[in-house]
């Protein structure tokens, strides 16, 4: 039996509407995997984008510290009056200005922090935030840098005494911050009344005195 017209008709769109299908899904397939593309590249380049500015941002949060920094050290400049002499560097200002935050700061034995802190702490701090090191303890302190007369002691340096009852050895330590026509003040922490600023020309620490020390030449 012979093919009618409308058989042949109703093959050939049939044929026709199975390839257009097909190439449509082709067509699909390419489109997702072009926008596949498209999108892989727009997160690759939005993550170095985040990448650049994090770095920048790295850079700037330097510049700015650096920026601080040399202005701490232009009103430190300025601020003689915490010398009878100008400072013969910035490190000394610097750990002055370091130990001074703490004024205020309760005695704690042992303590190594705002909350509570002890004579050698103060001093440790004051100069391992200006990166210079120190021993941990007053009697270890005591034992470097070079041995300076009290009329040639300076902001600065490190004052030791001995206040135990036989008073043998290193128990208390201060840094220098003024010595005005051989009136040396110096601060400390204090076990009775925490970090404070004091005179040796107060009778106990007359009394219990024992050496100046300088670190920061």
């Amino acid at each position: 039996m012979k093919p009618t017209f409308f058989t042949i008709l109703f093959l050939f769109i049939f044929h026709f509407s199975a390839d257009a299908q097909s190439s449509t899904e082709k067509m699909t397939i390419a489109s997702i995997t072009e926008s596949s593309g498209a999108i892989e590249k727009y997160d690759a380049s939005e993550k170095t984008l985040a990448k650049n500015f994090k770095k920048k941002e790295k850079e700037l949060k330097k510049v700015k510290l650096l920026s601080e920094k040399l202005q701490k050290r232009l009103i430190l400049e300025n601020a003689t009056i915490i010398s009878n002499a100008n400072l013969p560097n910035f490190q000394k200002a610097e750990v002055i200005e370091t130990a001074k935050e703490y004024i205020g700061t309760p005695y704690h034995f042992g303590g190594m922090s705002k909350n509570g802190i002890d004579c050698s702490a103060l001093t440790l701090f004051a100069f391992t935030k200006n990166d210079l090191v120190l021993p941990r303890t007053s009697r270890a302190q005591s034992k470097i840098g070079r041995k300076i007369k009290k009329s040639n002691a300076q902001p600065g340096d490190l004052i030791f005494f001995k206040t135990n009852r036989r008073r043998s050895i290193i128990t208390h330590v201060g840094l220098i911050t003024e010595n005005h026509d051989g009136t040396i003040k110096f601060i400390h922490a204090s076990s009775s009344r925490g970090v404070i600023e004091s005179s040796l020309d107060e009778s106990y620490y007359q009394r219990t005195f024992a050496k100046i020390k300088r670190i920061i030449e």
